[in-house]
């Protein structure tokens, strides 16, 4: 069964990465990227725990404080914590959505660029500014929302360099004055050239280290990136409500998934 799930994951991943090349035949550029969006959205959602939903709009915080960036492709959103504000009632989930309820954002991409990382971590950084609004004295801060980038394409290789994307996002951090292990961008995904995760040190697990997946064919990276964010949707969850996350059955799928993971150096 563990198997069966990994390749069925993988499978779905070779699927949405495949309908991603035929959307080059649209020509109206909006359309192609809300497709793109659309094919990303339907490979995590079947995998989110029940009470968390996917959708596009904008994020504020109880104190409505104005944002340099306002509209995030996808937003995972978990509704039994704080209902969205959707612009339709007919099941459209698009509109505006409460900090408080928000997990993860994905920003996606069909051809990322040193301009899109730049102002990917900008945006990144104005939803790390959000304040939860929180009642009571809780024990410890909560976690902010995790903020992942998602491209289908780069446009620069790295010549053979397997973290080349990865080293491009933290050349990018560093000129934005953003700290790399500071958890405001918590994964890239480019299926083509490899699967990010800001994680635990391995032979320290107090220290944040970037890892890199330990697979090269592009629905692998698409499959484990899938599965990260299923395991964090249900932890996240957990531990807004107060509960932690441990001594629960409640789990994602990423669990299934072989941790193959290497250390990045990253300094």
């Amino acid at each position: 069964m563990k198997q069966y799930l990994v390749e069925r994951v993988k499978a779905a991943s070779s699927y949405a990465l495949a309908l991603s090349k035929a959307e080059r035949a649209i020509t109206h550029p909006g359309i192609r990227g809300r497709f793109r969006e659309l094919l990303i959205d339907n490979l995590i959602t079947p995998w989110l725990p029940p009470y968390v939903q996917s959708g596009t709009g904008t994020i504020i915080d109880a104190a409505g404080e104005a944002r340099q960036f306002t509209q995030d492709d996808i937003i995972l959103f978990d509704k039994s914590i704080v209902p969205p504000i959707l612009s339709s009632p007919s099941g459209a989930s698009e509109g505006v959505f409460l900090y408080n309820s928000v997990i993860a954002r994905i920003e996606v991409k069909s051809k990322v660029a040193r301009s899109d990382l730049q102002k990917f971590i900008s945006s990144s950084s104005d939803i790390a500014k959000l304040k939860h609004s929180v009642r009571g004295n809780p024990k410890a801060p909560y976690t902010g929302a995790l903020n992942s980038l998602f491209a289908y394409d780069a446009d620069a290789a790295g010549d053979g360099n397997s973290d080349y994307q990865l080293h491009r996002m933290i050349e990018c951090m560093h000129s934005e004055k953003c700290d790399p292990l500071s958890g405001v961008v918590s994964m890239i995904c480019i299926p083509k050239y490899g699967f990010w995760k800001l994680g635990a040190d391995p032979s320290n697990p107090a220290s944040r280290v970037w890892l890199r997946l330990n697979r090269k064919l592009p629905e692998e990276n698409l499959a484990w990136f899938v599965a990260v964010l299923s395991n964090s949707c249900f932890r996240e969850h957990a531990i807004k409500q107060g509960r932690g996350d441990s001594d629960t059955l409640e789990d994602g799928i990423g669990d299934y998934f072989p941790d193959d993971y290497v250390v990045v150096e990253t300094e």
